[in-house]
């Protein structure tokens, strides 16, 4: 895809630097400019640098290589103002700003493709191609362990519950409940990053069973 005037200025400030992580932390910041009529891209922004905490847990304890999985997961969203309205485009445009500032400011070229690759499949759920390595399919475990803790967590309650009558609580959280399910199904990378993501979902169906129990309290 051709990048943006916007992503082309952004992109023209970047080039070698001597601390990648804090300088693409940065670069995602302005890729993404959190603005008081786009506070959505700040909690984007907030939500990709717990990606890349998780990034750095997985990788530390099955042995990856840490930088390049923090800088991967910190990049795998950066598309996301790019994308207009339609977000389900954000892997390709993130992939493809993230190669052009990887290529910018230098990074490995190797390591820099399978990067882009794996931001480029990172929202996949249950058909995952063949040649998916264990490092890009550690983005996309990461990015799934956040969208699934404890603040998405405090999210789905409310949209669960707010203003809903004791059979649409009911209805909603077993659909959640469903879905929880369905995740701790899908292949992962690594057991660490399935033992990160069963705890989570875990524990969002725990809270979900005992709502569902209080709605049906006194009822049944």
């Amino acid at each position: 895809m051709s990048l943006s005037e916007r992503a082309l200025e952004i992109l023209d400030r970047y080039n070698k630097t001597e601390d990648v992580i804090e300088t693409t932390k940065k670069f995602v910041h302005e890729m993404l400019g959190p603005t008081p009529d786009r506070g959505d891209m700040l909690y984007r922004y907030e939500h990709s640098i717990r990606v890349a905490e998780n990034g750095r847990m997985i990788a530390i304890a099955e042995n990856l290589p840490v930088t390049d999985t923090v800088v991967a997961c910190l990049l795998h969203d950066v598309g996301y103002r790019e994308c207009g309205d339609d977000w389900r485009i954000h892997p390709q445009v993130s992939a493809d700003i993230a190669a052009e500032y990887l290529a910018r400011i230098g990074y490995d070229p190797d390591m820099a493709k399978e990067i882009v690759q794996g931001i480029g499949r990172h929202n996949l759920t249950d058909t995952l191609p063949e040649d998916m390595s264990v490092f890009q399919t550690t983005i996309r475990d990461s990015d799934d362990i956040d969208r699934f803790d404890i603040i998405r967590i405090a999210m789905a309650m409310g949209s669960s519950v707010h203003e809903k009558t004791n059979v649409e609580i009911i209805e909603s959280c077993q659909k959640q409940i469903d879905i929880a399910r369905w995740y701790m199904t899908l292949p992962r990378g690594t057991k660490t990053a399935k033992d990160m993501m069963d705890k989570e979902l875990t524990q969002r169906i725990e809270l979900l069973e005992q709502i569902i129990a209080q709605a049906k309290k006194g009822f049944e």
